[in-house]
């Protein structure tokens, strides 16, 4: 956390200058009001004036230095989620396919929402501490200045109490975490029950409502067992302020009947007493609350300050991909010591069965999957996901199409140029849908296999690794893309089930599993 503290320093230092501002002007009130009852009133209504006029100024500016205050807290709260919820996207999307693929999409949603405002609730009660700190100092100075003698009493107490929260915070810290991870799979069992809309009817939607109805259950289980223990921790870090009321108000009512204490003081004491304990109580809770988000904290700065940085020179491919024995194994495939060879600006066209490994091979050129035995070169280099990111536009089955218009679809949200390749290709107002299409989501699934095509070829990728590309497309669109990606003069490593001979002799080689 300390480069945020760092990056946030002035909002912090302006929240904490104008918090010291406004509890130096409240404090100020019960001292006020101490001397207007022990003054003697010489001047008559002259005095009545000035102790009135005294005491709203103070209260102006009280209220003014609270507005600032509050203003910076919310601009310190923006300006954090900014920052954090950047730069744990980037530590998500830099991984490696088999770490991302750990975590399902609904665990990263999660994570991004609720476990980073774990992290801004830990700033928050951070802030919130050294306020009531300020605080507590604030008010021991005024009741110092008051009665030595309460004041040395109620700090006693006040420092004994504070231990309070070491008793409870790990407790609720194991817990907060035990209601993050059970949203997180919520809401991926949500997502995934969602997804599978169109296959629930009256014979499965009472399978599908357990389902969910299990899934909830443990979520909201572990946010009652939260709740819970929370409330005993609230209950007992709230028994300070009867244990300091106590002490303060024995010590007064001994000095009242010694005569040691005049009345206005014992009443700016009692006044005291309890804004002591405001500042007192939100010190305790606020360090529970610390200790209860500190583990979600750790492992979200942790996971940033592990982003994977890629540092890659300019790579370009100049001759060919060479697979040696590759070999992989998986519950119930095995791909055993497959050597191929792909030549830089040649079409290769992989053809086979379903289940026979047509995908496999691709994940494996692309550095999707990692091959267990074998050797997997592009030129001289050993291939590895971020040389393979650099050089190869991979497209699987099912890739994604974002919720929005064609242009950012196609170029990336602006990565790669926009050019009318595909549009002018088609040259049908049959397809004019697409080019237009606000949320292309929406579209049908030829429709999308469109815009990814185009993606494909505005990426300027040296090498394209296509699996099943038109499987949802007619044969004719299928062939007018095929010709034009055959014609681009990149390498083409593409998986069909198209096994026609007119369409297969578009390629330089067919390799058939």
């Amino acid at each position: 956390m300390k480069k945020y503290y760092r990056y946030l320093w002035k909002e912090i230092a302006m929240r904490l200058c104008f918090h010291i501002l406004y509890i130096c002007a409240i404090a100020a009130l019960p001292y006020i009001i101490k001397n207007m009852i022990d003054c003697v009133y010489i001047n008559g209504i002259y005095d009545v004036v000035k102790w009135i006029v005294i005491f709203v100024v103070f209260i102006i500016i009280g209220m003014g230095a609270q507005y600032v205050t509050q203003c910076s807290a919310w601009k310190l709260d923006k300006k954090f989620y900014e920052r954090i919820r950047e730069e744990y996207f980037e530590a998500i999307i830099r991984k490696k396919p088999e770490e991302f693929n750990k975590k399902m999409t609904g665990e990263y949603s999660s994570e991004i929402i609720n476990d980073i405002a774990g992290c801004e609730e830990y700033l928050e009660y951070v802030m919130e501490v050294w306020e009531s700190v300020i605080g507590l100092i604030v008010y021991a100075i005024y009741i110092f200045l008051l009665d030595w003698r309460i004041a040395c009493i109620i700090y006693f107490t006040a420092f004994i109490t504070l231990f309070l929260p070491r008793v409870t915070g790990t407790t609720l810290s194991n817990k907060k975490q035990c209601v993050l991870t059970e949203t997180g799979k919520y809401t991926n069992k949500v997502i995934d029950l969602l997804k599978g809309f169109s296959f629930i009817n009256r014979y499965t939607e009472k399978a599908v409502f357990s389902e969910h109805r299990n899934s909830l259950y443990l979520m909201e289980h572990a946010r009652y067992a939260y709740g819970k223990y929370k409330t005993f921790a609230n209950v007992l870090n709230g028994s300070v302020m009867y244990i300091v009321n106590t002490a303060a108000f024995g010590i007064i009512a001994i000095l009242l009947c010694a005569d040691s204490i005049t009345a206005g003081t014992a009443t700016a004491t009692i006044s005291y007493i309890q804004d002591f304990m405001f500042p007192l109580r939100t010190v305790i809770d606020s360090i529970s609350a610390v200790k209860a988000v500190e583990g979600v904290k750790n492992r979200i700065i942790e996971e940033i300050e592990n982003t994977r940085y890629i540092s890659l020179g300019k790579t370009e491919f100049r001759d060919k991909i060479r697979l040696n024995k590759v070999s992989v194994a998986f519950a119930d495939f095995k791909l055993f010591e497959k050597s191929y060879t792909f030549v830089r600006g040649k079409s290769y066209a992989i053809t086979g069965n379903s289940g026979t490994g047509k995908s496999t091979i691709l994940r494996i050129i692309a550095q999707r999957i990692s091959h267990e035995t074998g050797n997997v070169w592009i030129d001289n280099l050993d291939a590895n996901y971020d040389l393979c990111n650099d050089l190869i536009f991979y497209l699987e089955q099912g890739s994604h199409v974002y919720a929005t218009g064609y242009q950012d679809n196609v170029t990336m949200f602006g990565s790669y140029k926009y050019k009318k390749i595909i549009e002018k290709m088609t040259g049908s107002d049959r397809y004019n849908s697409i080019y237009d299409s606000k949320n292309c989501n929406e579209l049908s699934g030829g429709e999308k296999q469109i815009v990814l095509i185009a993606r494909a070829l505005l990426s300027e990728k040296e090498i394209l690794v296509l699996d099943e590309p038109f499987s949802a497309t007619n044969k004719d669109l299928e062939e007018r893309l095929t010709k034009e990606l055959l014609n681009s003069g990149k390498t083409i490593i593409m998986a069909t089930h198209n096994i026609k001979e007119e369409y297969l002799k578009m390629f330089d080689n067919v390799i058939s599993l």
